[in-house]
């Protein structure tokens, strides 16, 4: 089962259950806060999921520029090493990266959602 962590600020950090088919946590989580972090104590940088218009979107917070993690500011997600800032499907909106955030694919299975880390970037 996953856990649950409060963090400062706003979304909590989730400790999902990892599955061969990926990172599972219940989607009742998602649905009451609508932005969740997703770590293990393996992953180097979290996945920020959210609720996008046509479903859950996951991104890896890794900054395609110098690997510095974005955090959620408004509508977009900024890197606070150098500036740069991406949408919450991990778009770049400003330098200096000029590659998106890793976007996983996300499915529902039951009452929880997977997050589909192994092949699943694209």
């Amino acid at each position: 089962s996953s856990l649950s962590l409060s963090a400062c600020g706003g979304a909590a950090y989730i400790v999902p259950t990892v599955r061969p088919s990926g990172l599972s946590f219940p989607a009742s989580l998602l649905d009451g806060q609508g932005e969740i972090f997703l770590q293990t104590p393996s992953m180097e940088r979290a996945l920020f999921l959210h609720r996008g218009e046509d479903g859950p979107v996951a991104l890896l917070l890794s900054c395609t520029h110098r690997r510095c993690q974005p955090e959620p500011v408004g509508t977009r997600l900024i890197c606070p090493c150098h500036g740069s800032e991406f949408s919450k499907l991990g778009e770049v909106l400003q330098g200096p990266a000029e590659e998106p955030l890793t976007r996983y694919d996300v499915s529902r299975d039951g009452d929880d959602f997977v997050v589909h880390v192994e092949g699943g970037a694209r």
